[in-house]
């Protein structure tokens, strides 16, 4: 299993590019669809822990996915393989840094095209996703609240303040529920 879980691992993380949240549909693939190890589930209970533990996406998610299939050694495994691939080939760039080309148009593009298909797999995820995480009449008007505010407001810095109010009124509103029954 160990040994499964670090060649899965390092394969994602060399070969996806756009980070962490770009990983997931290929790690729902190989642990959900393919092996059967996890269940869809699992896949969403990891990416809100992903986003709410600080750290980047790709190690947590490596630690979450590896603890879960093999304890302790499972998520060691797991995080070492997911940040390899990323050291080496850091590594390379910046010994070769100077020999490249950046102003070079092609390899200009190649990022231009590599943007636009990551953005188009966050898009796919967001819309398979949908059905677990969206769930009341709540949860939608929350989320035309933030495509409103991404839309109409500039600092990013009010946006994050309304939504922590609206997130501690929906709390309180939901707890007081809770003490009622």
């Amino acid at each position: 299993m160990l040994w499964f879980i670090f060649k899965s691992f390092f394969k994602i993380s060399l070969f996806i590019i756009g980070g962490g949240l770009a990983m997931i549909p290929a790690i729902e693939d190989i642990f959900v669809h393919k092996k059967k190890l996890l269940k869809e589930n699992d896949i969403v209970d990891m990416i809100a822990i992903t986003q709410t533990i600080p750290g980047l996406i790709a190690v947590n998610a490596a630690l979450f996915i590896g603890h879960r299939l093999s304890g302790w050694k499972g998520g060691l495994i797991a995080v070492i393989a997911v940040l390899m691939p990323s050291l080496i080939i850091m590594s390379l760039i910046a010994a070769y840094l100077p020999l490249l080309i950046v102003n070079n148009i092609h390899f200009l593009n190649a990022f231009s095209c590599i943007r636009a298909s990551v953005t188009g797999i966050f898009i796919c995820l967001a819309f398979k996703l949908r059905s677990k995480i969206i769930t009341s009449g709540f949860d939608v008007s929350i989320i035309c609240f933030l495509i409103l505010g991404l839309i109409c407001i500039k600092n990013p810095i009010y946006l994050i303040v309304i939504s922590i109010l609206v997130g501690c009124i929906t709390t309180y509103k939901q707890t007081k529920k809770v003490e009622n029954i």
